[in-house]
């Protein structure tokens, strides 16, 4: 059975990106595409996916609590990606509960092996800052 990702990033570019890349593994299945956190939590809620990977700059971040977005995901380890890995970004991923935070420029070789390591229930996985 595929682990079933739902991608959420306000970029329809980078949506189609992403999903293009994980079309192509056969272990990987994306759900849903979302554009905003408040479409996250609401589909993420209803599809229960596995992995939710989240843009954590989508415009609408201010308008979702922490434990708004950690109740509408619950049971999904949480794949944080941005391209900004300053302290206002990590600290962002951390307050929605973020298993980790990827850097989009590093998506091509970061993003399948990530999904396949937290979609077998590891909490954390060592960064490649």
């Amino acid at each position: 059975m595929p682990i079933r990702v739902l991608l959420a990033d306000n970029s329809e570019l980078m949506r189609k990106v992403i999903a293009g890349l994980l079309r192509d593994d056969p272990e990987i299945e994306v759900v849903a595409e979302c554009v905003n956190f408040a479409q996250t939590v609401e589909r993420a809620s209803k599809l229960r996916p596995q992995v939710i990977i989240l843009d954590v700059h989508m415009g609408d971040e201010r308008a979702v609590t922490p434990s708004h977005l950690n109740f509408g995901l619950l049971g999904s380890q949480l794949l944080a990606i941005s391209l900004w890995k300053d302290d206002e970004t990590k600290a962002i991923a951390e307050k929605f509960g973020a298993a980790t935070l990827l850097d989009k420029a590093n998506l091509v070789t970061a993003l399948i092996p990530a999904i396949k390591h937290y979609a077998g229930g590891s909490k954390r996985i060592p960064r490649s800052d």
